[in-house]
């Protein structure tokens, strides 16, 4: 017998028809022998209708009162499931994320999980029950008994964390596509479903837009090798399986989402770093370079694209050191066909060679998603021992920088003593490996962008930036 946690999403219970149907699919697999705890969103596009609600009382809605407010929807599902399941037979029993012991930080509208008390699931499932959990909801470690959300999209980390406290042997999201697909399939109509994703691969594609699953989710996954799958809710296809390799060592379970940020300090010696200055800012230019660098089949690691006054752009990359040469050639080759600027005050395009060795250094762990604090600390670590950073690329799982070659070995020990690295389960190992080929595309329509010109390049720039974003808690996506 297997202990399965399943979650439905706002469309699989959009109507009573399809709660129903839930139900029936519910029944199917307690039939199979399994024991069995659902967790639901609200019905639909019920949270919008209370968001809207909200917004015509305040424009801007206390977000205690917030909390309480939208933690309602979850609650009409999961009664009606529960009745649904006990009409068909099937004793079942809805809990609320505080009744089920899910305890997380006092901060509303946005708290992560520290802790979850499974004794009063466990006894209903001894009892034969399902237990029918609202999802994206907790309690704060507070004393005081208040209503928090896990922000949207949390009723996917509250079915993996709830499957991580329970050490289920899996855990199922069930959604209205047949799992995870190479990009949108509103947007592209023959959208490929994939077997098999990584966690890695999976929380890049959250963190880029892909909303199939939720990053905190994923990242639990990973954290505590719970192993996942993404499925239909509309029909009996297998899905998609979400990997990870098993973690080291057990984690602990008290603070469940606040587990260590970096597991890793990477480093990769083998690099070496080109500019292409002042570039025609136009559509083509970044693909008749890299297309002509393919061509050669050169591997290039960072690209940084950054954006000036004048419609000009600079771009920078890394190869390998023995591939220095045929990058530089090329680039020198296809500069004179991209044109002049409009502006000849701009100055005309030029390729630059950075002389002297370069490392990359980067930190990387699942920890990292939204906490914004992370990247200042790395560039503050890196700024107090006088290291300067040459170039930045970043993701929601790992930060890198290039430096001074020689400065490689002391980044390297002073970010490992930041991060406390020497007892993570991962540690300190080289970065020098091929890259993953392209799996899946993904749309983010929620940016903005900033740029700040004209800084001075000496250490502690970075850091003294981030580190005043991170204080107003700002969450940055990409560097460069």
């Amino acid at each position: 017998m297997s202990l399965i946690v399943q979650k439905y999403g706002g469309t699989s219970v959009g109507t009573v028809d399809r709660i129903l149907e839930v139900a029936r699919r519910v029944v199917k697999t307690v039939q199979l022998g399994n024991s069995l705890v659902v967790v639901l969103s609200a019905m639909g596009k019920t949270t919008d209708g209370l968001v809207k609600l909200a917004k015509e009382i305040s424009v801007n809605p206390n977000k205690r009162e917030m909390d309480m407010l939208l933690s309602t929807g979850e609650q009409v599902s999961i009664a009606l499931l529960s009745m649904a399941l006990q009409e068909m037979g099937q004793p079942a029993i809805s809990l609320t994320g505080a009744q089920v012991g899910i305890v997380t930080e006092a901060a509303h509208t946005r708290a992560r999980i520290l802790r979850i008390d499974p004794n009063r699931l466990q006894t209903q499932l001894n009892r034969g029950k399902v237990v029918v959990v609202a999802g994206f909801q907790g309690i704060a470690d507070a004393g005081e008994l208040e209503i928090t959300t896990l922000g949207r999209g949390g009723s996917d980390t509250t079915a993996v964390a709830l499957a991580a406290a329970l050490r289920a042997d899996r855990c199922e999201i069930y959604t209205d596509v047949p799992g995870i697909l190479t990009t949108d399939p509103r947007l592209v109509a023959d959208a490929q479903l994939m077997d098999e994703i990584t966690c890695d691969e999976m929380l890049e594609l959250a963190s880029l837009g892909a909303k199939v699953l939720h990053p905190r989710a994923v990242e639990i996954a990973k954290n505590y090798g719970v192993p996942l799958v993404v499925l239909s809710s509309w029909s009996d296809a297998p899905g998609t399986r979400v990997v990870s390799p098993p973690p080291p060592s057990a984690r602990p379970l008290e603070g469940l989402e606040l587990a260590k940020a970096v597991d890793a300090v990477e480093f990769d010696l083998d690099q070496a770093g080109v500019s292409l200055l002042r570039l025609p800012d136009r559509p083509g230019v970044a693909a008749r370079l890299f297309g002509a660098i393919a061509q050669q089949n050169l591997d290039v690691d960072l690209i940084i694209q950054s954006i000036h006054e004048g419609n000009t752009n600079d771009i920078a990359f890394t190869v390998r050191r023995n591939s220095l040469n045929q990058a530089v050639a090329v680039a020198d080759a296809i500069v004179p066909a991209l044109g002049k600027n409009s502006r000849p005050e701009l100055g005309e395009p030029e390729v630059k060679v950075e002389e002297r060795p370069i490392a990359k250094v980067s930190i990387a762990g699942a920890g990292m998603i939204g906490r914004p604090r992370v990247a200042a600390q790395m560039f503050n670590t890196l700024a107090d021992a006088g290291i300067n950073i040459q170039m930045i690329s970043t993701s929601e799982v790992k930060v890198s920088c290039t430096i001074d070659a020689a400065e490689c070995d002391r980044a390297v020990a002073e970010l490992c003593k930041a991060f406390d690295v020497a007892n993570s389960p991962v540690g300190l190992r080289s970065a020098s490996h091929k890259p993953p080929a392209v799996r899946a595309v993904a749309l983010d329509l929620n940016q903005a962008r900033l740029a700040i010109r004209q800084l001075p390049d000496r250490p502690g720039v970075a850091a003294k930036l981030f580190g005043l974003l991170a204080e107003e808690n700002i969450s940055v996506d990409t560097i460069i």
